[in-house]
């Protein structure tokens, strides 16, 4: 990258209004820096590359008035990283969750992904997966291309929308009137993974014009990415408490078969599996901005920005697990403490004839069954997310006052045309045994038969279902802004504005159910709604024929994951089409509506006064809440189903106060304070997570006589944050600072997951049954409170060096259901984390290595207790070289070190996930113009 720097009579005493009247200059950012400027001397900086970004990243904190960090693209078309998530990982306090490597949600200071606020240029933007819509944005429907700018707010303003308790995200894109005429950028790249073996595309392109008088400008962006995303998985799925004289224990006390020896009161996990997904992604994104300025009073701007993503996916997996439970059929049964970290299952001339389960019928032979486990299950499923955003705003410029009137509509479609799920099991003696062990931290397996070359150990056809689903996340908007320049007192600026917001989410999911015409047979084959379960092999394919010659190639990533043949979807597919006719039923899971009304008005008013500047306001919200949504509950009747439409209001005043000290020439001091609120997730709401119905009851367990079942809380209501942060920052030379903040959250009406024993009726049983009912309970309190840290310095021989540091402790909170107290941690929270990048460049080279680790988090709640993701750490290499001006070659590699992603369930020993995704290498080139 080129260094080119003009100096005209450097002081220090004018480094504050310097970086003032920079940032102003690259106006990069909608939000307006709230000092004044003069005319004098300064130091302007021209220049390109990593170490501009940064140091302009560094202006931008320090003339804000509020707790902000930025990122800045370094060139047009060009973002720091591959994904805006990934990026953002680099600030101080903001942690991202990833998708097959890939970062998709962001959480900031300890708080859930649900709790930050993502905004395109002030407003909501909406997104849909293939499951429900959540209130996090996925990021991965973002090409970082097309984003010139990031504000990472940690403390609030009242001009700002509501619903970040964690922090709002404000990305802005580029305004055409800002740029050069005839300019902009051109980039083709090639990556390369080490899961998938495969080099796949990528485009962007980028131009912007504008007429002579530069009144009247366009912009166009397009970017297309090709991507396999190759995810191996091992996984230890319901840890259950074992004995025989605890009281509800979910199961009887494990009897090593071969030895004898019982094991009372212990925990094991109900099945171990492994598996791998490949998801061929093609991401499009589009934008288009059209700036026009009629009169040198009048500007009005149209923008549209779109993105979709398109993707095949198809995943293969095997499970071992003990279904024969009843028959204790465990053999080399290891613990470790009151945790069972290695089991088998299966004969091994261990077990007598009792011990092999219920016979079945075959062609009126009877035939053991022998192992119910190993499962192959297959799933395909096609999808697409599709999300539109289009905004009109007209702003008019008085002697004093600024006028804005923006109005938009935003909107998301996403899920699957059709879901299709298979299982076929090991039987009759296909396999005679199989042991799993996590004794060292990650599984080993060892099977009897030899899973990635025999076909036959498949003899039994289990289940089969198929579905389809579609949400929609649609936002209507339009908002009334006002800015006086006020020339009294130490109030400088005074803000006020009012902003309607309609809001919808839908949910719908189909059943595609098969019939052979065959009335006599039960007709539908398959997975059978309620209790019935149908084997008759007469009217299932061989469960040979559906074994595939594809080996599952899992030695990427060292995961412990065994190669195994794939299942084989063109076969069943053709067996499908060729014995059954399909017909599409909807179903009540994951059926549902959602709708939010929103009105909000603020004022805020901006002071300086001497050395001291910030803002000060309030904001009320009021939000009203609708749902329609349906029971699920078997034996309920499904032609006629009633719907529940429930509703609530709540209205809130958000205050909030920020000020900024400039001690001196180089030294600034805040103090910020505010009231947040955040929403509740539409899942508690809906429990439309996973597709499920607001209402879910299963039959009864055959071991402790009750049922399970989910409920959602629609009366959940908002969570609020009464929220402060203290801090230092100096700036001693240009382009390097460092200083720490303190800050502190009390959340209240927290949501906590909660489990009440009730009494249900059902139809396996004459009247009532007691049902384990998993609900959201509101009222929850917890607190969030640390500290962050960070540094950035620049060398004049081209090294830098970054990094921060936070560290966050929360208490965990509690709520009491009928006696009963249940304790959780904040979802997404680590007690330590740290960012350190190192770079240098010069005139044509540019290296720049970033290292990201984050310390054990909580991620969910199970059995009362939290589950955890382990602490992980991912170093990322860039490199940049300069052809020409123009002309440049980029190189980076993504995880350069081949890190695993694992978890474990409240001790360090209870394994429950290994994940690897991935190390990826990208080769491109970059043309600017």
């Amino acid at each position: 990258m080129r260094n080119r720097r003009e100096k005209q009579n450097k002081a220090p005493s004018l480094l504050f209004k310097t970086s003032l009247v920079s940032c102003a200059i690259w106006g990069a950012l909608a939000n307006p820096v709230y000092a004044d400027t003069t005319d004098e001397d300064i130091e302007v900086i021209q220049v390109r590359g990593i170490y501009s970004s940064t140091a302009k990243n560094l202006l931008l904190k320090r003339a804000s008035n509020s707790v902000v960090d930025a990122i800045t693209a370094e060139d047009v078309g060009k973002f720091p990283d591959k994904n805006v998530a990934d990026s953002l990982q680099r600030v101080s306090g903001v942690m991202i969750d990833r998708d097959g490597g890939e970062g998709n949600r962001v959480s900031i200071r300890g708080t859930s992904p649900d709790w930050t606020l993502t905004q395109l240029n002030g407003n909501y933007i909406a997104s849909s997966d293939t499951g429900a819509p959540t209130r996090s944005f996925n990021y991965a429907l973002l090409p970082s291309s097309m984003i010139s700018s990031v504000e990472v707010f940690k403390s609030a303003e009242a001009r700002i929308d509501e619903g970040g308790i964690g922090g709002t995200v404000i990305l802005h894109t580029r305004k055409p009137l800002e740029m050069e005429a005839n300019s902009g950028a051109l980039s083709v790249e090639a990556t390369y993974a080490d899961v998938t073996e495969k080099t796949e595309p990528q485009i962007n392109a980028l131009y912007s014009w504008k007429n002579d008088q530069a009144t009247f400008g366009i912009l166009a962006g397009f970017t297309r990415q090709d991507r396999t995303v190759t995810t191996i998985r091992n996984d230890a799925s319901h840890w259950r408490f074992h004995s025989d004289t605890v009281e509800g224990a979910e199961r009887p006390a494990i009897v090593d078969q071969a030895t004898g020896e019982v094991y009372n009161n212990v925990w094991a996990p109900r099945a171990m599996g492994l598996s791998q997904s490949n998801q061929d992604r093609t991401r499009d994104g589009y934008q288009l901005a059209l700036q026009w300025t009629p009169t040198q009073n009048l500007e009005l701007n149209l923008n549209y920005f779109g993105s979709k993503l398109g993707f095949d996916e198809s995943g293969q997996s095997i499970t071992f697990a003990e279904w024969n439970d009843n028959h204790n059929p465990y053999y080399g049964v290891v613990l470790d403490g009151d945790t069972v970290v290695a089991y088998g299952n299966g004969d091994n001339g261990l077990l007598n004839d009792n011990n092999w389960g219920d016979a079945d019928v075959n062609n009126g032979v009877a035939v053991r069954r022998g192992l119910l486990s190993p499962q192959l299950t297959g799933r395909e499923r096609q999808g697409e997310s599709k999300s539109d955003t289009y905004d009109f705003e007209s702003i008019y410029h008085g002697d004093n006052y600024t006028a804005s009137f923006k109005v938009g509509r935003t909107e998301a479609k996403g899920g699957t045309s059709k879901e299709t799920f298979a299982n076929i099991d090991a039987r009759n003696g296909s396999v005679n045994n199989w042991l799993w062990s996590i004794e060292s931290g990650k599984p080993n397996y060892d099977v009897s038969t030899d899973l990635a070359t025999d076909k036959k150990a498949y003899q039994y056809y289990d289940w089969f279902s198929s579905n389809s689903s579609e949400n929609k996340d649609t936002e209507d908007y339009g908002q009334i802004d006002l800015e006086f320049e006020l020339d009294t007192g130490i109030f400088t600026t005074f803000y006020t504005g009012l902003k309607y917001r309609d809001h919808e989410i839908q949910g719908l999911r189909n059943q595609f159910r098969w019939d052979d015409g065959i009335t006599d047979n039960g007709g539908y084959r398959g997975y059978l709604p309620g209790t019935e379960w149908f084997h008759n092999p007469d009217f299932h394919p061989d469960p040979e024929t559906l074994v595939s010659d594809n080996i599952v190639d899992n030695s990427a990533g060292g995961t412990g994951a065994i190669n195994f043949l794939a299942m084989d979807f063109a076969a069943l597919n053709a067996y499908l089409v060729d014995n059954f006719t399909e017909t599409v039923v909807p179903t009540l899971s994951g059926t549902y509506r959602l709708e939010e009304q929103i009105w909000s008005a603020y004022a805020q008013s901006n002071f300086e006064w001497e050395n001291l500047r910030g803002n000060v306001g309030v904001r009320y919200v009021n939000t009203d809440l609708s749902t329609v949504t349906y029971d699920d509950v078997i034996g309920q009747d499904d032609d006629d189903p009633t719907p529940n439409t429930r509703s609530n209001d709540n209205g809130q005043w958000l205050p909030s106060f920020n000020i900024a000290w400039d001690t001196t020439a180089d030294v600034v001091v805040r103090f910020a304070a505010a009231r947040t609120m955040a929403r509740v997730s539409y899942a508690d709401l809906t429990q439309a997570e996973s597709y499920g119905p607001p209402v879910n009851i299963n039959s009864p367990d055959s071991w402790t006589g009750r049922g399970s079942g989910t409920a959602a809380n629609t009366g959940l209501a908002p969570m609020i944050s009464d929220q402060f942060d203290l801090g230092v920052e100096w700036y001693y030379n240009e382009g390097s600072a460092l200083g720490a903040t303190l800050f502190t959250k009390d959340i209240s009406n927290l949501p906590i997951s909660s489990v009440e024993i009730v009494e249900r009726e059902h139809d396996c049983c004459n009247g009532p049954i007691e049902v384990e009912m998993n609900t959201k309970v509101g009222g929850g309190k917890a607190s969030s409170d640390g500290i962050e840290v960070f540094f950035q310095h620049s060398f004049e021989s081209g090294f830098g060096l970054l990094g921060n540091y936070t560290f966050t402790d929360t208490s965990t909170s509690s709520v009491s259901t009928d006696g009963v107290e249940t304790k959780a941690e904040i979802p997404g929270t680590a007690k330590h984390q740290y960012n350190l990048s190192a770079y240098f460049e010069n005139d044509d080279l540019s290296v720049r290595a970033s290292y990201n680790w984050k310390d054990d988090r909580a991620n969910g709640v199970h059995q009362g207790y939290n589950y955890y993701t382990k602490a992980y750490g991912q170093l990322d290499v860039n490199a940049g070289y300069n052809i020409t001006e123009q002309l440049s070659v980029t190189a980076a590699v993504v995880n350069l070190t081949a890190e695993i992603e694992e978890g474990y369930w409240k001790q360090s020993n209870r394994f429950t996930y290994n994940s690897y995704s991935g190390r990826r290498f990208y080769l491109g080139m970059n043309y600017s113009f």
